[in-house]
């Protein structure tokens, strides 16, 4: 990831919610990229099972509307996005591919007025986990720098989910400074979130909760408890994290 541009983002969904004087959310992460990219309305979708996605977080009426069609019907951009790990790019939502891609979708799609859907994958490596979808009414095509730019709103988004889900009170000052979202990237992170999913038979997206609320709370950071959940030093049950020498190896 670009150290500068992630910094350059996340500053500016801090300083978002900074003027509304409330704690830093997943929200910010969508109002902010919405404003930033001219986009019309943005939706979180996540995963929760191999099939499944739940609409979680929504703008406004028309992506609420439609990130629940997503799910209804089963397809979409979104749906896409989450079984690829690959942006979705349908800068037309009224072509004939989009037509052939989702039929059911985009004619709803018509109906609402959306003319383009981009949607960008939430995904920690070859984990993934839910969707950040854009909508536009008229149809348009988002330039490089602004697909990046989308990529890391992406990011930071799902890093505001785990917290917001694991009880943190993320300061907006705090994520100036801290810079916290590279941990969330690195190796033994995925791993680990993999090994405590098996354990506890949770989706991925539970398992990292549960690693970030127990860094968290145990005053250690993410990558260090990744660390030693991969070395088996650390072992996850139904009631918290224990020595593998004190329960079932």
């Amino acid at each position: 990831m670009d150290s500068d541009r992630a910094a350059r983002i996340w500053t500016a969904v801090a300083l978002r919610a900074m003027r509304e004087k409330t704690p830093i959310s997943p929200a910010h992460a969508c109002l902010e990229c919405v404003e930033a990219l001219t986009a019309d309305g943005a939706g979180l979708m996540f995963a929760t099972g191999s099939e499944s996605v739940e609409p979680v977080y929504f703008t406004g009426p028309e992506a609420e509307e439609a990130d629940t069609l997503q799910t209804t019907l089963g397809e979409g951009p979104g749906f896409d996005a989450v079984s690829t790990g690959q942006p979705i790019l349908a800068d037309n939502m009224a072509s004939s591919l989009s037509m052939r891609q989702w039929p059911m979708f985009a004619a709803h799609m018509e109906r609402l007025g959306v003319g383009a859907i981009h949607s960008f994958p939430l995904a920690l490596g070859a984990i993934r986990v839910g969707a950040l979808n854009l909508y536009s009414f008229i149809p348009r095509e988002l330039d490089s720098d602004n697909l990046v730019d989308a990529l890391v709103y992406a990011d930071t988004a799902l890093l505001l989910t785990l917290d917001t889900r694991s009880g943190i009170d993320t300061t907006a000052n705090g994520g100036i400074t801290n810079g916290q979202t590279p941990a969330l990237w690195r190796a033994e992170v995925h791993q680990a979130a993999g090994m405590v999913s098996a354990q506890l038979g949770l989706s991925v997206l539970d398992a990292l909760v549960r690693l970030r609320a127990h860094a968290y709370s145990h005053d250690m950071s993410l990558t260090a408890l990744a660390r030693e959940v991969v070395e088996r030093r650390v072992r996850f049950d139904p009631e918290g994290a224990a020595d593998p020498a004190q329960g079932e190896p």
